[in-house]
């Protein structure tokens, strides 16, 4: 990586002999043109960033006001994700490195177990990671914007499709037209009406990743019922029955959630076996989490096919069956990630599919605009 200088490294760190370690250091062994400023506290950094911009952070935690992976979190809090940040850490326990870069930092050292080649490596390779990310959250952004206009610009061509084709049937049931010919003027529409749900996923996706995620406590048995009355009609049509056992409150963004679950209630009405749907809501806790399930007695699928299921534009059907586009699946697990969760499938050909997604417990002292109701619904049945 090609490097303009001089550099500028801003490293928090109250030590002044690590501070005297660190700058000699890196001068000994780091060849590219650089500038090193120290601040001892968290709040000296805040200040000097909000003035001075630096290409690199060496952040200790262990300083006066903050100590461990509270410091991380408080850094990236207050500044957000926008800087690239190496973590300093006296603790020896490699967890605590691990959960700094789970929090945004780029790299970790551990103070006693490097000099000044290590050192050096670490800036030079952070720095390199730093504008590997830039460019790719660039890429993703260029990305997102032409599947957004090339979504957004197709939405009216294929709606004109769609009623010209209902006028071509209008007029062919008019005079008496050959079965044949009514026929093929159904695949149109049918094959407009899925392009017409392409064309709005691929909309839901695109915007999706730009949405924040609004964390409260939310009550999971009303917005599971409020998923299955969105779709009502679906539900009158295949004689599905529904059961949504007592749910309890999560911390998750509400409308997000009600996607998810209407997504996967759809997926287990649409794709059921010979029976009619039978579908159970259900939760567990598991490690601090909500783990909500959505059990159904439809076709199965086959465990080669698991991860693949969830990535877009992938599904299970035959191209003459347009149940779907291939995105419902991945746009719940970007919903679920954005949540901090998972979801996955449990399933077996022939005996129905599992699918589970986790998020996190609601807050004790999170407030919910909505009363809190002591157990669900019975079951729903059309």
């Amino acid at each position: 990586m090609e490097l303009s200088g001089p550099i500028r490294i801003l490293l928090v760190e109250d030590s002044r002999d690590h501070a005297v370690f660190f700058k000699a250091a890196l001068g000994k062994a780091f060849k590219p043109a650089h500038h090193v400023r120290v601040v001892d506290s968290l709040s000296s950094s805040f200040e000097e960033l909000s003035v001075t911009p630096y290409d690199l952070i060496v952040l200790d935690l262990g300083l006066p006001e903050s100590q461990g992976l509270e410091t991380v979190e408080t850094f990236f809090r207050v500044l957000g994700p926008s800087n690239p940040v190496i973590v300093l850490t006296a603790n020896t326990d490699e967890e605590i490195g691990e959960q700094s870069l789970r929090r945004g930092a780029i790299d970790f050292l551990t103070k006693g177990e490097f000099g000044a080649d290590q050192l050096a490596r670490a800036v030079r390779y952070g720095l390199e990671r730093w504008r590997q990310r830039l460019e790719l959250e660039e890429a993703q952004r260029n990305l997102k914007s032409f599947a957004h206009v090339a979504a957004h610009d197709l939405k009216s061509p294929v709606k004109s499709i769609g009623m010209y084709a209902s006028l071509l049937m209008q007029k062919a049931k008019a005079r008496d037209a050959e079965a044949e010919e009514l026929e093929f003027i159904g695949y149109i529409e049918s094959f407009t009406d899925q392009a017409e749900r392409l064309v709005d996923s691929l909309l839901n996706f695109s915007v999706l990743g730009d949405k924040s995620v609004t964390l409260a406590a939310v009550d999971l048995a009303a917005l599971a019922q409020q998923a299955v009355s969105n779709l009502s009609a679906l539900v009158e049509e295949k004689g599905a029955s529904i059961e949504i056992e007592a749910l309890p409150q999560a911390q998750a963004d509400e409308g997000l959630l009600i996607h998810v679950l209407q997504n996967l209630v759809a997926n287990a009405i649409k794709y059921h076996g010979d029976a009619p749907p039978s579908i159970r809501i259900s939760s567990a806790e598991a490690k601090g989490e909500i783990v909500i399930a959505v059990a159904d007695n439809g076709r199965g699928i086959d465990a080669r096919y698991f991860e693949r299921i969830f990535e877009p534009f992938k599904r299970l059907v035959g191209p003459t069956q347009p149940e779907g586009v291939g995105l419902g699946l991945a746009i719940c697990q970007r919903v679920v990630a954005a949540h901090g969760g998972k979801i996955w499938v449990e399933s077996e050909l022939g005996l129905g599919s599992t699918f589970k997604f986790s998020l996190p417990m609601a807050k004790e002292d999170t407030e919910s605009s909505c009363e809190l109701q002591e157990a669900s619904s019975p079951s729903l049945h059309p």
